[in-house]
């Protein structure tokens, strides 16, 4: 796998959405940082991305880092590319990341096509901001496969009105909490605050 020096501006996401509300703290967190800070952790931080037609690079993972550095007017980033699939059509490009997994289904992309071109193009899904809220609040650990918060965030798109709970926000991760809790955390790990809650 190499590294390469990329704008961020052209990379393509591979995916429909991002949680605004994430974006923005992503933001608040690089505005904290020292310069040198800033620059260490563009170096340390390259974004995996698939290389494809017409040259480019699909980003693979780090939607949500990737914008937050476009909105601050981050211009180049590191960018390891996993997979070297120029040589394919763009049909056969897409049907390849789907096969690898490498396709975020949330919001159903069927062609390469129907993805957004650039990062500003990525709409915001508030089920999405509410996953990255309910794993800092729970404390249950960040699942490392590709597009895992949006897998939990259809879940729970599917059971909760969020718009009953606008208003709300302590009761929505409540809701959420019970409704994560039953379908995946009936055996909750060490790390999980979630064991010493009363999810009712």
């Amino acid at each position: 796998m190499k590294t390469v020096s990329v704008k961020l501006a052209q990379l393509r996401p591979t995916q429909m959405a991002v949680g605004y509300e994430e974006v923005g703290a992503k933001r608040a967190k690089w505005r904290a940082l020292a310069a040198e800070e800033k620059l260490r952790f563009l170096a340390s931080h390259p974004f995996p991305a698939a290389y494809g037609p017409g040259a480019q690079y699909f980003l693979i993972d780090g939607h949500h880092m990737a914008l937050a550095l476009l909105q601050e007017r981050v211009d180049l980033v590191s960018v390891r590319q996993i997979e070297d699939l120029s040589n394919l059509e763009a049909n056969q490009f897409f049907l390849a990341l789907r096969k690898r997994g490498l396709i975020c289904s949330s919001g159903a992309p069927q062609t390469l096509s129907a993805l957004p071109r650039v990062l500003q193009d990525l709409a915001d899904d508030p089920f999405r901001s509410l996953i990255a809220r309910l794993r800092r609040d729970c404390g249950c650990p960040k699942d490392h496969a590709p597009f895992a918060e949006f897998r939990w965030a259809d879940f729970l798109r599917v059971h909760l009105k969020l718009d009953l709970h606008r208003g709300d926000p302590a009761l929505v991760i409540k809701a959420a909490k019970k409704l994560i809790r039953e379908a995946w955390c009936k055996d909750p790990c060490a790390e999980c605050r979630c064991t010493k809650e009363a999810v009712s």
